[in-house]
């Protein structure tokens, strides 16, 4: 078994040339309604242009670069055409986040595989992806990064050791720019030297994230592929936003997630008992967090309530972020519903009259017609960054 990561070469803006080949081989750029450059073609790239630059920077440097509006449904769309390309090879996938995912690959010749998954994602997207194969997570999602664009790179036990060593320890999946400067200054600078510390030593010196992270690094699996039996198993809705260090508004941004996830459940008439959500920092780094639930539910503030109780574990004051995501899995009917001792099921029946309510004026007037008020400062700054509406054409094979 091998864990395979995919990653979406500067996925916004290759969406936009997928729909409008003319852009092809253009520098472009999308950000234009945030005022920061979101995601470059790779001749954008090679101008020099990079992720956070300001607008009017780029416009004033460079004047060639064609520089477009961000349409996050369209990406959406493009996304969920991903998954679905992945899952006719394995249907052990994970979706973790709007232009990657993780899969499972338990077939002996997972090399060929992976390069299969890869070509037919090339043809039918019309865009590139960088792959990574190894034994574990962290080094999957490492070795995607390895050769971008359009790389590809397959670890296995024998050639760990002379992949880390060519590895800065601060390209590691999880490791941040501070732990990457106090791991230098106690004179680990590749991933290698990390590794090749005691366990002792990184228990002393570290927090417990990083030993996990160790663990991975050596090729023993930690962190399990979050796979779904079909794509009906899990609901994921994410959101990017203008980067930010407000707590407020980063919560109201995950409190519109909720909704949007929940919404889609009533809808299905399912009910989620596990449940993941997210937060991606200015610098394209995640946190993490998963909470089991005792009593399925798809009424988003029982949900609201456990992500703002777990929030802190996730969330550092001044940090910048901009994108947040959740995800309801282990879904099964609502009619599957048994009375428990405590009474919560009673509860949730009773919540479930309300959002019935909620459900029939949205489908009236609009969807979030009613929402909850820790999702409105969301809403007020989303209206403040309108985006493009594009219609998604069929996206068979791309010649």
């Amino acid at each position: 078994m091998a864990i395979l990561h995919i990653d979406g070469d500067g996925f916004f803006a290759s969406c936009e040339i997928s729909l409008n080949p003319k852009l092809k081989g253009k520098p472009v750029v999308t950000g234009q309604e945030r005022g920061i450059a979101t995601a470059m073609s790779p001749e954008a790239k090679a101008l020099g242009i990079h992720r956070g630059m300001p607008i009017f920077e780029i416009k004033k440097l460079f004047p060639t670069a064609v520089i477009v509006n961000s349409n996050y449904h369209t990406y959406g769309m493009f996304a969920t055409r991903m998954y679905d390309i992945v899952r006719r090879f394995t249907e052990r996938v994970e979706e973790y986040s709007i232009d990657e995912c993780f899969a499972i690959l338990e077939d002996k010749d997972r090399e060929h595989t992976a390069r299969l998954i890869k070509t037919t994602l090339g043809r039918e997207l019309g865009m590139t992806f960088s792959v990574g194969v190894a034994p574990t997570k962290v080094l999957a999602k490492v070795a995607s990064k390895w050769n971008k664009p359009d790389g590809f790179t397959i670890l296995d036990n024998s050639s760990i050791h002379d992949f880390l060593k060519n590895l800065a320890v601060g390209k590691v999946w999880g490791i941040g720019p501070q732990t990457s400067h106090h791991l230098h200054s106690l004179g680990v600078v590749t991933a290698l030297d990390f590794i090749e510390r005691p366990e002792r030593w990184i228990r002393e010196n570290l927090s417990s994230p990083m030993l996990e992270t160790w663990y991975e690094l050596k090729g023993t699996p930690v962190y399990k592929v979050h796979e779904s039996d079909d794509i009906q198993k899990s609901i994921q809705k994410t959101r990017t936003f203008p980067h930010t260090s407000e707590k407020k508004i980063i919560l109201s941004e995950l409190s519109h997630n909720v909704e949007g996830a929940c919404i889609h459940a009533r809808r299905d008439k399912l009910e989620t008992k596990r449940i993941y959500y997210f937060l991606k920092t200015q610098e394209f780094r995640y946190k993490r967090c998963e909470i089991p639930l005792d009593v399925p539910t798809n009424d988003p503030m029982t949900i609201l309530s456990l992500v703002q109780s777990t929030f802190d574990t996730l969330y550092k004051s001044g940090v910048e972020y901009r994108a947040t995501g959740v995800t309801l899995s282990e879904l099964r009917p609502t009619s599957l519903n048994q009375t428990d001792l405590f009474g919560e099921v009673v509860k949730n029946l009773k919540l479930k009259k309300i959002f019935d309510v909620v459900d029939k004026i949205d489908r009236k007037f609009g969807t979030g017609t009613v929402s909850l008020a820790s999702s409105l400062t969301s809403v007020g700054r989303r209206h403040l960054h309108p985006t493009r509406r594009l219609n998604l054409p069929f996206m068979g094979e791309v010649v």
